[in-house]
């Protein structure tokens, strides 16, 4: 008997394909099966979903550099791009079109619609990028990360929080001897929050603070060698680091969202350039504003919050000790493909 299905669209960083990952994983525990999963990524995403085990098509998909005016002067790729997903993906008996954005978000919407496919959109940023806003304006549902979403078709947006890692559990933690500090770039790394910490421990000896650094794929070096500083060129369980740190220090996308589940402060070094820092910007600034986080611009920032938590670790997390309402959406969005994928057995 042929199964209803879930087709995936998700394309680029960590930030976008992670979340489809999660939500695969979840549906996989509540007895969805591999075969009722198919997912259509580009070379950049398809890094990100090796270890995943489901019907999975690679293909070229058009990214603009210079936003709309791009994407209007090459018409031509991006129809190239349906007519290859067209060929490659059958669509029978395929209930639900699901995006995370980007710039293969407006080629999922029009599937949808041609199709006439229900289309859920997920946004993990507080303002939605050029892909989810065009999305948004098709019959749609868009799961909002954050509260008053920005950028979007409002009459389509419900609000359920972010997609967490199955595995990353609030629990009690342990109370660590000296502060720890977690330090991440994102899914590609940052030579710049690298920099700024290696700046740091090559003019500052840590005294109540240690630091536990990603610094991203093939960026290990072993030159830089301090007391209390460990470098990790990745993490495959991120639950166990997130037990590990008392603060994080990273940029301001999608994912920062994780640790304000598990109650992290946060030291925000947004990204600073293209469209991205637009959105890790106003990320950044929405929890400012709650008290979550506190944003650093440059090294002499960052250097004066290290200095502070090193001399007045205490007074430190007292004041910026989160206490969020963000919670995690991964039941509200799994309940809803769940209902969907049922819909007429």
């Amino acid at each position: 008997m042929n199964q209803n299905k879930i087709m995936f669209f998700c394309v680029g960083t960590g930030g976008h394909v992670l979340p489809v990952k999660n939500i695969i994983d979840e549906l996989l525990n509540n007895g969805i099966s591999k075969n009722q999963i198919e997912i259509v990524t580009d070379n950049r995403g398809s890094k990100f979903l090796q270890e995943v085990d489901v019907k999975c098509y690679t293909t070229d998909v058009y990214r603009s550099d210079i936003g709309k005016f791009g994407y209007l002067t090459n018409l031509t790729k991006i129809f190239k791009t349906i007519s290859n997903i067209n060929r490659n993906m059958d669509f029978k008996n395929t209930k639900i079109i699901f995006t995370t954005g980007s710039y293969i978000a407006p080629i999922a919407a029009y599937l949808s619609w041609r199709k006439k496919i229900k289309l859920f959109v997920q946004e993990q940023n507080i303002y939605t990028g050029l892909g989810n806003k065009i999305a948004s304006y098709f019959k749609s549902t868009v799961f909002a990360s954050y509260p008053d979403t920005k950028n979007v078709n409002q009459k389509n947006v419900e609000f359920v929080g972010p997609v967490i890692d199955k595995n990353i559990k609030k629990s009690i933690k342990d109370i660590n001897e000296n502060i720890v500090i977690g330090v991440q770039g994102g899914s590609q790394g940052s030579n710049e929050i690298n920099n700024y910490i290696y700046k740091y421990l090559e003019n500052h000896k840590l005294i109540k603070v240690k630091i536990l650094h990603i610094v991203g794929p093939s960026n290990i070096n072993k030159s830089k060698n301090f007391n209390n500083y460990e470098q990790l060129e990745y993490v495959d369980n991120m639950n166990d680091f997130y037990q590990q740190i008392d603060i994080q220090i990273s940029r301001a996308g999608g994912g920062i969202l994780e640790a304000l589940y598990l109650n992290i402060p946060l030291i925000l070094i947004p990204y600073k350039l293209g469209t991205t820092s637009s959105h890790q910007q106003m990320n950044a600034k929405f929890l400012v504003d709650n008290e979550y986080a506190i944003i650093c611009n440059n090294y002499i920032d960052v250097e004066k919050e290290l200095l502070l938590i090193d001399n007045e670790n205490t007074d430190w997390l007292d004041k910026y000790k989160v206490n969020n309402t963000i919670e995690s959406g991964n039941i509200s969005i799994i309940k809803k493909i769940i209902q969907e994928i049922k819909n007429g057995l």
